[in-house]
């Protein structure tokens, strides 16, 4: 299958299409942290109960990332597209209208699955509309600035809305970005490439149209669902609780039989040859090791500017607003950077300034304010976009052009699997460093301990503290030892994907290449370009 036949004209309009889609998906991933306690006063519930709210989206979402970019690759990106638009947008209506917390949780889980159809398909719908290496760099460059803007402007988004209008904007706002996102996408993406209607090139080997994989796809589900809900539930309810370590066992024993199951169908709906090049592989790495430390880091810094150093949910948003500035800056340079001069470059000397920042910050945690050290928040901004998009180029170029929609989604799949257990991880170290620090001042400040469950949920929500000046001190004090401890771990598996995007080099002809290419089948990769 070629590059598909959109014309030229028409790929700025596909351009914005994706980037509404994907801005609309990913926005409420980090707005919906500030508006959880105006739905709990709102719809008078629980906090445990009130967490799901997020939570619901998270886990179908990364269960259902690979089953939907099978399903991209089978029916066409465009149409599997158009229908998760449609489906999100729907889930948002329910979410915006619903009167209470059920409903809402259930919208939320509709949610999940328009955001999973949606999101490997915007790739493969750049990845065939861009089909040379250089504008398809320059595409994903601006595809990244968007997924980074989302990622940092949801704080501010959320809590003008919700501060404004009440928390049911932050739903309602989806409805006419998704209607328009309708009409346009309808529009504009009718070539028979991106509708999953072109007839095959007969001089290339043929291989069979992705299936739907049944057993695949129940096996995914369930593997990836019990992880997402064991890193995500296990601090709050013990890591050795019986329903963790049966999640636990569920998820490893899912996840094996798939990997089992898979080598023996015919048409897997994962293709685990794709591994076998080696660009693809490093590339998925790199993507998933930046998301581990990434999206825990950026908590961290939410964490840090809130309760340590006392600023508002709105103001510690604004002060997000020097990385959000490098990363749509340097998310264009870095497409740029990769057309001219490869993925691997660009790559490596993102991570390094991801890991270079965030070490660098921790050293600055609980011992100096906020204007001593954003500067800092730049490089890390001009880390994150310098390594996106080549990475994600490197990843989608090293592919047969009929496998694009699932590579996009393993490579999203790697990054959501990463984002949790960065999170999981990193939420254990702050929680081991501010119980060490809390614990070795708590006699002299007057404070106790209390359930260590509840200090694994939220630090300093465990702890009761005296009226005396020293207890305040202390709880900030061992916050900022947890807050340290977590940057550290970021900055090493930014560091680590540092030495893994040096196993990147450029694909030439991977795009046009048949899933079952020779080399594929002795696990090398196609003739190298640089």
């Amino acid at each position: 299958m070629g590059a598909a036949s959109t014309n030229v004209a028409s790929r700025p309009l596909t351009m914005l299409v994706m980037c509404l889609a994907l801005f609309m998906s990913l926005l409420e991933s980090t707005a919906l942290s500030l508006v959880l306690p105006a739905i709990q006063a709102d719809l008078r519930a629980d906090l445990a109960s009130v967490i799901w709210v997020a939570n619901a989206f998270m886990v179908v979402f990364a269960a259902l990332l690979l089953p939907a970019g099978a399903l991209g690759d089978r029916w066409g990106p465009a149409p599997t597209f158009l229908v998760g638009v449609a489906v999100f947008t729907t889930g948002s209506a329910v979410c915006a209208y619903a009167p209470d917390l059920e409903i809402l949780i259930v919208g939320r889980l509709v949610q999940g699955i328009g955001a999973a159809l949606v999101v490997p398909q915007t790739l493969a719908i750049l990845t065939l509309t861009f089909p040379g290496s250089r504008d398809r760099a320059k595409a994903f460059g601006i595809w990244s600035g968007v997924s980074g803007l989302a990622l940092i402007l949801g704080p501010v988004i959320g809590g003008v809305l919700a501060h404004t209008w009440g928390w049911r904007a932050v739903f309602l706002i989806n409805l006419p970005i998704g209607l328009l996102t309708l009409l346009l996408g309808a529009a504009v993406l009718r070539s028979p490439e991106l509708r999953g209607s072109a007839k095959p090139d007969a001089s290339l080997p043929q291989t069979p149209r992705p299936g739907l994989d049944p057993a695949g796809q129940l096996l995914t589900i369930t593997g990836l669902g019990a992880l997402t809900f064991t890193l995500i539930e296990g601090s709050r309810l013990g890591w050795l609780s019986p329903l963790i370590i049966t999640c636990a066992a569920i998820a490893v024993a899912a996840l094996t039989a798939l990997v089992v199951v898979e080598r023996r169908v015919r048409a897997p709906m994962i293709r685990l040859e794709l591994f076998r090049y080696r660009t693809f592989a490093a590339a998925a790495a790199v993507l998933a090791l930046t998301a581990f430390g990434m999206y825990a880091a950026f908590l961290l810094l939410s964490l840090l500017l809130q309760q340590v150093l006392g600023y508002t949910p709105a103001e510690a948003g604004i002060r997000f607003l020097p990385a959000m500035l490098s990363v749509i800056v340097a998310s264009l340079l870095g497409g740029l950077v990769a057309g001219r001069l490869g993925s691997r470059l660009p790559t490596a000397a993102g991570t390094a300034l991801i890991g270079g920042s965030l070490l660098l910050i921790s050293q600055e945690v609980g011992r100096s304010d906020y204007q001593d050290w954003w500067p800092l928040l730049i490089l890390l901004g001009l880390g994150i976009g310098l390594t996106i998009p080549p990475a994600h180029s490197a990843l989608m170029g090293s592919v047969p052009s009929e496998r694009t929609a699932i590579a996009s989604a393993t490579g999203e799949t790697g990054k959501q699997v990463g984002a949790l257990v960065g999170i999981a991880v990193l939420t254990a170290l702050v929680t081991a460093g501010y119980q060490r620090t809390a614990a070795a001042g708590a006699d002299s400040a007057g404070l106790t301990t209390a359930n260590p469950a509840d200090l694994a949920r939220i630090p300093g929500e465990g702890l009761e503290a005296s009226t005396d000046s020293r207890a305040e001190a202390l709880v900030i004090e061992a916050l900022a030892s947890g807050i340290r401890w977590g940057l550290l771990a970021a900055a090493a598996a930014a560091f680590a994907a540092t030495l893994l995007a040096l196993f990147i080099r450029e694909e030439r002809g991977a795009a046009s290449q048949p899933a079952d290419a020779p080399t594929a089948a002795r696990g090398t990769d196609p003739p190298s370009s640089s």
